[in-house]
């Protein structure tokens, strides 16, 4: 392998190299990135497709287009060290496969592990035939130096002609090293681990994902499957994000904050027979404390809808705007009537909806948005919030 040049690509802060290998070293260590991989889009059926053509043309030497590929441990590659980077790199990929992902070309790989095993099986007898076609050569382009957003943007921006996985799903899998650690006091589970138990500063990943999610989408709405147009969408989002620094994790602290600050004003205060009543609130309230209400996706996801909105129409400027004002929510623990109001319209809309998640999601969305609008009459009146955030909601229904 060689490197031929090396580029800063300045909008995910990652330096690009340029390198040349050949079909047989790229193949030692193929199989390896391909289990590695889980963020593409499955295999295709190359029998009555173009990558049936191609598998024939690359057994005749064909030259095609750079397969592209990140390696996301870089704490061993001194992109400035030119005489040894070459070495580095291939050591790094050959050494810590884990480490290497593709993120444009996988089906051209697939492709040309096919080509390869039909030639060896086509030329047992044939030893230079198998090294010349070990011989041809294919270029990279490899990311160092790369953190996991920065692998997400340019992931979508090189397959959104494709139909990729959701990139929820894309979100899970770049962040599945954050289940089961400690991240601002927070443990992040999985349902199939059983309940999480906000109360012990437990979330369930997937709701924090989807809030994420909301936020980049500008949109409460759970989205099952990224078209075409959504990823453009959600790009043109992205592109006004500084993406040097992590987004998920700046997105999580923010919302630990907010949660930790709604339960230490509210103490360990739980719905009340007496206060359930008075309220004329259901058997089954949406939930009995203020943990179990801001810890499920109706929240999360409003959350990051609300910020992503705000942001858009320049009500905030980023995250650290929201941060101030979180500190500024009164800490009068007595004050739990917004609680009460607060399950009272979960509900109204349980009564009133057909779509009862999208329409919790939704009232979440506009109760975010008067709560942290410093042009709001609501700003950080968590009372005031419920009530104008129910009524811009029915406003849309």
């Amino acid at each position: 392998m060689v490197v031929l040049s090396t580029e800063l690509d300045k909008r995910i802060n990652s330096y690009n190299l340029y390198a040349e290998t050949t079909f047989g070293e790229y193949l030692e260590f193929a199989n390896d990135i391909i289990k590695n991989n889980d963020f593409q889009r499955k295999r295709v059926n190359a029998s009555k497709t173009i990558y049936s053509l191609l598998k024939s043309d690359l057994k005749k030497g064909c030259v095609i287009p750079p397969l592209v590929l990140a390696i996301t441990d870089n704490n061993k590659i001194d992109v400035n060290n030119s005489e040894e980077l070459s070495q580095s790199i291939e050591n790094v990929i050959k050494n810590t496969p884990q480490n290497v992902l593709i993120l444009d070309g996988l089906q051209r790989t697939y492709t040309l592990i096919d080509a390869y095993n039909e030639i060896l099986e086509e030329y047992k007898g044939t030893p230079e035939k198998i090294s010349e076609f070990r011989e041809f050569k294919v270029r990279l382009e490899i990311y160092v130096n790369i953190n996991k957003f920065g692998v997400l943007y340019r992931m979508l921006t090189l397959n959104t002609g494709q139909t990729p996985m959701s990139v929820r799903h894309q979100l899970e899998i770049l962040y599945h090293d954050k289940l089961d650690t400690d991240f601002e006091g927070i443990r992040l589970i999985t349902e199939v681990q059983g309940t999480a138990n906000p109360n012990k500063d437990e979330f369930i990943f997937k709701n924090v994902i989807e809030g994420f999610n909301s936020f980049m989408n500008r949109s409460e709405l759970p989205v099952d499957r990224q078209d075409l147009l959504d990823n453009v969408e959600m790009l043109e989002n992205l592109s006004s994000e500084n993406i040097k620094n992590d987004l998920f994790e700046d997105f999580l602290a923010l919302y630990t904050k907010f949660f930790k600050k709604l339960r230490d004003k509210n103490g360990d205060y739980a719905l009340t027979e007496e206060d359930r009543q008075n309220y004329e609130i259901s058997n089954t309230p949406f939930g009995k404390n203020v943990s179990k209400v801001f810890s499920s996706s109706q929240a999360m996801t409003g959350f990051g809808a609300a910020l992503g909105k705000m942001k858009d129409l320049e009500v905030i400027k980023d995250f650290y705007d929201i941060e101030e004002s979180i500190s500024q929510i009164s800490d009068d623990k007595s004050d739990i009537k917004w609680f009460l109001e607060l399950l009272k319209r979960f509900d109204d809309i349980k009564t009133n909806s057909k779509k009862i998640g999208n329409a919790q999601r939704m009232f979440m969305h506009y109760f975010f948005r008067e709560l942290f609008n410093k042009d709001s009459d609501s700003y950080l009146n968590l009372m005031e919030s419920v009530k104008n955030g129910y009524k811009k909601y029915c406003s849309q229904v």
